[in-house]
Order: structure tokens, then sequence, then C-alpha cells
């Protein structure tokens, strides 16, 4: 028996499937290799997969996790090879090792690290590292709605203290930016890009157009998992 950690991309149009339908995904991709993968036991046995947070739809991403168990030895390099022969371009394996790691993937997923690509003729990168600095420094404080377990919506503040452990903005090329940023990602939740795009707007800070790719996840010593 063995487990593999795996990072894998999700782009293009693929960035519109639900975390869930990744899931899917990715476990049918395993079935058409062939290679031995582990199932629970019971009625109802599934495939042994672990994923790491979920991805916000719209986003695109070059560092998801997932981890699979089978009940042989699979060499790590031969699972890449064949899962990228069945699997899409937008959604390719990208590295593998073999692991004993006892905690689980989302645990060991402390931070989400993002690039942001902003386009716009009035947004200058100095102003909005201004900003940035107050969120970083002193905070600001915005209210965030969600449904509690009886299925009614409640109000928490939330504090960008808490949940931005870095954030810069840089000039690419004339009306265009590059925002690079890391937020904490917990199990009770995380700062969205969204968010931080609509604090923006209220400050002024307004994009024609702009892209989300996540980077990677960090652990807790802000080293990517794999």
């Amino acid at each position: 028996m063995c487990k593999l950690i795996n990072k894998y991309s999700k782009t293009g149009n693929l960035k519109y499937i639900s975390h869930l339908d990744v899931l899917r995904f990715i476990q049918r991709a395993v079935k058409r290799t062939g290679l031995p993968a582990k199932y629970s036991e019971g009625f109802n046995p599934h495939m042994k997969t672990a994923f790491g947070y979920p991805l916000s739809l719209g986003t695109e991403s070059i560092g998801e996790y997932f981890e699979l168990e089978f009940n042989e030895h699979v060499d790590p390099e031969d699972f890449v090879s064949k899962m990228n022969k069945v699997l899409p371009k937008e959604m390719q394996i990208q590295k593998s090792m073999e692991t004993d790691e006892q905690e689980s993937i989302m645990s060991r997923c402390a931070y989400a690290e993002y690039i942001i690509t902003l386009e716009s003729e009035t947004m200058d990168a100095d102003n909005l590292n201004i900003l940035f600095n107050e969120m970083l420094e002193t905070g600001l404080v915005y209210p965030r709605q969600k449904k509690n377990k009886k299925n009614k919506t409640v109000i928490k503040d939330i504090n960008t203290l808490d949940y931005i452990k870095y954030l810069k903005a840089e000039r690419l090329s004339e009306g265009k930016l590059k925002v690079e940023a890391v937020f904490l990602t917990t199990e009770t939740g995380s700062m969205k890009v969204d968010e931080l795009l609509k604090l923006m707007e209220e400050r002024g800070f307004t994009a024609d157009y702009h892209s989300i790719m996540k980077i990677d996840a960090l652990d807790k010593n802000m080293q990517p998992i794999l």
C-alpha cells in the first residue's frame, strides 16, 4: 500500500466547475488509468481521496492538492504520466510524491497564495499599497453574510488583520497592475479575493478587468505543500 500527495492545476473553463465536480473528475480519471486505487469498506465503498480547501468558482489555480491511497506501490512519476494522458490540459498533475503524513491535507494548507491582475487607466500602485498597508497594520473591518446551521442569514464582522498575511501591488505596464496576496486559510473560513476587490472598490480602486490565479497552498512555515 502507498499514499501519494499530488499537486494539480485547474485553469481555463474548468475554473467554473465546483469542488464536488473536481472530486468526481479526478476519481473518474484515476479509474481510467487502471491504477490500483484503495477503496473504503462497507455497502457504499468510495475511493480513498482527500482534497485541500475548495477553490472559489471563477478562480484559476496552479496549486491545488489531493491525496490518494493505493492497494500497492505506485511510482509517482508513473502516476503523473498516466493521469495527464486522461485529464484535459486545463487540469494537469504538476507533481506527485509518496507520503506517510498523518495530518489532514486541509490542516497542512495554512495559507493560500494568489496573483491578481488588474486593468485600470486610473489605478495607481503606490496609492493602492497605502490601502494595503492599512489592511495589514491597523486592519479594516467589513461584514460577511453567511447561512448558519438553521439556514438563517447571519452577519459576522471580519477584520483583515486576521486573514491577510501579505499584500502588495506592483505596476506591470501602462494601465496594468499585479497584486500579490497571501491569505490565511482555516477550517472556519478565510478571506476571499472577491472580498478584497470589494474593499478596494469601496475605497475608489475599481478595475475595468481582473483575473485571479491561485499560485499555491502554503504550510505553517509559508512553504509550498509540495
